[in-house]
């Protein structure tokens, strides 16, 4: 008689299983995307910081590359940890969708800035402190979208 209960609560588990089982909801999806927003705003904030101090002279070039290297890192965690949740239905990929595209941008925009700066072209440093700027508005917006 245990196998019938056996096979009752496997046919009762099998609409989850078919669903998804380990994706995420939107809500989680959201929770989890506006860490990983405000996350990315500290690091996309550190390395505009940085770059307007080298600019200003008050920043040698070694420490200056040294921390927005250590922000870059740190970001490609941030995104590489977001990037690894699973949608469980359409509402969710737009989500994830919207979530992955700031952190996207924000990380080029780290990165773009990490190689101006080691490749000591100003021109390019001024330019990426504006995008810095826009890349971490986008992720103020998108990290206090959670509460």
């Amino acid at each position: 008689m245990r196998w019938w209960a056996a096979i009752a609560v496997a046919l009762l588990a099998l609409p989850a299983m078919l669903t998804g089982c380990g994706a995420d909801s939107e809500r989680q999806l959201l929770t989890e995307g506006a860490r990983a927003a405000r996350e990315a705003r500290s690091e996309v904030n550190t390395v505009r910081l940085i770059s307007n101090q080298f600019l200003d002279g008050n920043l040698w070039a070694p420490a200056a590359n040294r921390m927005v290297t250590d922000a870059d890192e740190a970001l490609d965690q941030v995104v590489s940890g977001f990037e690894a949740r699973q949608p469980g239905d359409a509402t969710a990929r737009r989500r994830y969708d919207e979530f992955g595209e700031a952190l996207d941008a924000a990380a080029s925009a780290v990165r773009d800035t990490r190689i101006a700066l080691a490749n000591g072209d100003l021109t390019t440093v001024r330019q990426q402190v504006g995008v810095l700027e826009q890349a971490g508005r986008e992720l103020d917006r998108l990290g206090e979208s959670a509460r």
